[in-house]
């Protein structure tokens, strides 16, 4: 849906952390309600004060200590004459010093941790023993404060009180009664002749999950993805001083294929983890290839993993495929960030180097290092005739309601680069080595200009993923490496044979449906053929990736004797500029041995985009459809935020908000306000998935 906000409502300011304070006040706002039922607190177990014995009770624990330890802590309240904080910063000081009870007999009350404030934060997490209340601490409580005992309410008083909190808790429950049959009565959450609506099972965002990682359909389209396979192979491969002799972790592992990379690469211990049923097969292709005295392959969550295996104490290195459409959807980062915090090198650690004496390591390595999120404005056409117009005529049939979803939901498509209405900025900085799993919940202003004319439609939204050697984040100025090319998402790496007409055998997946539902590696089977050899513009071709990945060429047939040429400047020799070879240009194998054998020893960062610029990957471009498309002229601004949180129904996918003004720099004042800014803020909101 899309609303309208005044622009005079409108905040100009905007924090970061504005969504999760926002969403954390809705929960607390919400909580009052989902806790009703609960008014009275059930009791709750207690710690001792003075042993690790924990009671089914507050005044079980004090009856406890008093007959164990000859302490009362209600006793020594009334006698010293203790107020509330007084007593809770005595709780907090026994338990915190561990102080035995003797020494606490000749306490006065005026001993300065009376006054500390510091021992106001409790020792033990939600103490059940510092909400204790005793006669005098509260207005309501009947009764003089020093009669009676210690913790024993006289029953007349407890009997009153009881009563009052039964009549509180039935008014709460027919107030929440009442307003659940307002909130189902206005959504048509029941017929009218329906019973109240079954309990919901426990929510589960994880099994469709990662059963869709099962089948061998995912896998291929992800592996066949050439930008993206050569990418993490050419990073893995061609920077032996940091995988030679590594330890190495691989989170959502699949097949295996970036393990035993990094097994290629010199790593003395891989360590893949994997939650789906894949993994059987993945131990499977580690034995057939050899690996599995260096793999260790493990099945489950990466967050339930207490230890590494052989007694690890860390790895050196992590390894990971997490991004989704739109980068961050699917919430596997998450993952990959827990399993830093626990298991990746901190900086400091002493260890043996490479000559065997002792070293001070820097931090672990995150592989990649950086992704970032890029955002454009889009006129996209083609997305608008397949997703919307195709169901105003379906044979003679008027379907129009079954495009009205297209704009809640965000789409992948292939965009066009001409498709683009100017350049591409960033909206989110993705920093693995350091990011928060907090700080992937962001809101981000923007400020986009057009580079021509054309009706505005879409935003679209990709991401460029850096493969760095050092971990540091990059300048923001830093270039991503662009891929040229058409693919495929069937297209195959390793070739077998040619074809009839030369070209490389190849094959399409279909898209992956299982269980209902599409994964982020779902792709549509695209008409443009695969090409020969791609090429990177500021890298190597691709077909020069390591020979595990593609088998050689057969050389090319004797070239005819070239007649004279007059000299010519001789351009400087390189990747693009092989030295010649007597007329005869060198065989794939030996140009890239020539490749090696000039750069061998130096590390080699690795990256590549997902945006429209770039040979199509299977992540292809996040498009958010417009309900209201805008003609806009060349030099036009679009500003406002890019709010993005995971969805409150399910964590793997995202609720994304953009909230946006467009200032046409020929617009006349009737069309503005008193400033010449525009009069409305544009909010359409969308859901990932």
């Amino acid at each position: 849906m899309s609303v309208h906000i005044p622009a005079s409502a409108i905040s100009a300011n905007y924090e970061e952390d504005d969504i999760s304070r926002s969403s954390d006040a809705s929960e607390e706002d919400n909580k009052e309600l989902e806790t009703f039922d609960d008014w009275i607190e059930e009791e709750r177990p207690c710690k001792s004060l003075f042993d690790d014995n924990v009671l089914d009770s507050v005044s079980l624990a004090i009856e406890y200590d008093s007959k164990t330890h000859a302490f009362d802590i209600g006793a020594v309240s009334k006698r010293l004459e203790l107020d509330f904080l007084q007593r809770a910063r005595l709780i907090n000081h026994i338990r915190k010093e561990k102080i035995p009870a003797p020494e606490l007999a000749n306490l006065t009350g005026k001993e300065a941790l009376f006054s500390d404030d510091g021992l106001l934060k409790p020792t033990l997490e939600d103490d059940p023993l510092l909400e204790l209340d005793l006669p005098g601490d509260s207005d309501d409580e009947e009764g003089n404060p020093g009669d009676g005992t210690s913790t024993e309410p006289k029953e007349k008083s407890l009997t009153k009180k009881v009563k009052r909190l039964e009549a509180q808790l039935k008014e709460a429950r027919e107030a929440v009664q009442q307003m659940r049959q307002l909130v189902q009565g206005r959504l048509n959450l029941l017929e009218p002749d329906s019973e109240a609506a079954a309990p919901q099972p426990p929510r589960d965002d994880d099994s469709h999950y990662f059963n869709s990682y099962a089948y061998n359909e995912i896998h291929a389209v992800m592996i066949q993805d050439t930008v993206r396979t050569s990418s993490y192979s050419k990073f893995i491969l061609s920077n032996p001083m940091i995988f030679r002799g590594a330890v190495v972790m691989d989170v959502g592992c699949g097949t295996g294929i970036l393990s035993m990379f990094a097994a290629r690469a010199g790593a003395r211990k891989v360590i893949a983890i994997d939650a789906s049923d894949v993994v059987v097969k993945a131990k499977q292709n580690i034995k057939d290839n050899g690996f599995e005295d260096i793999i260790t392959v493990i099945r489950g969550k990466v967050e339930n993993l207490e230890s590494l295996p052989d007694d690890l104490p860390y790895v050196d290195v992590i390894v990971s495929e997490w991004m989704g459409y739109c980068c961050i959807y699917e919430s596997m980062l998450d993952s990959v960030l827990v399993a830093r915090d626990k298991f990746l090198r901190k900086a400091g650690v002493v260890a043996p180097g490479p000559d065997g004496e002792d070293e001070t390591k820097e931090a672990g390595l995150m592989a990649p290092s950086q992704c970032r999120m890029m955002m454009s404005l889009g006129e996209t056409f083609d997305v608008i005739r397949e997703r919307v117009k195709f169901w105003d005529d379906v044979c003679g049939f008027k379907m129009t309601a079954m495009a009205e979803e297209v704009y809640d939901e965000a789409v992948a498509e292939v965009v066009k680069e001409e498709c683009m209405l100017g350049e591409a900025i960033t909206i989110k900085d993705i920093p693995v080595q350091h990011i928060t799993i907090r700080q992937l919940d962001f809101v981000s202003p923007f400020t986009l200009t057009t580079t021509r004319s054309g009706e505005l439609n879409s935003f679209i939204v990709y991401f460029d993923t850096f493969f760095t050697t050092d971990g540091k984040d990059l300048a923001p100025d830093a270039k991503v490496e662009l891929h040229k090319g058409d693919w495929a998402p069937g297209e195959v790496i390793q070739i077998g044979r040619r074809n009839s007409e030369g070209s490389e055998g190849h094959r399409r997946q279909k898209s992956v449906d299982s269980a209902g539902g599409h994964s982020r590696r779902s792709s549509r089977d695209l008409s443009a053929p695969p090409p020969v050899e791609h090429g990177i513009i500021t890298g190597e071709p691709l077909s020069s990736v390591p020979e595990s990945l593609s088998p050689p060429a057969p050389p090319p047939p004797p070239a005819p004797p070239a007649p004279p040429a007059p000299p010519a400047p001789t351009p400087p020799i390189g990747i693009l500029n092989p030295p010649a070879t007597g007329g005869r240009r060198p065989s794939l194998r030996a140009r890239s041995a020539s490749r090696r054998g000039s750069t061998a020893g130096l590390p080699k960062s690795v990256s590549f985009s997902t945006g429209p610029h770039s040979m199509p990957t299977h992540w292809k471009q996040t498009v958010f459809l417009l309900r209201e498309p805008i003609r806009v002229r060349k030099g036009t601004t679009v500003s406002g935020t890019f709010h993005c949180k995971k969805s409150k129904d399910n964590s793997r996918e995202l609720d994304v908000e953009i909230h946006y003004m467009v200032n046409d720099p020929s617009s006349t004042r009737d069309d503005a306000d008193e400033d010449g800014a525009p009069k409305e803020m544009i909010v359409q909101m969308f859901t990932v998935r």
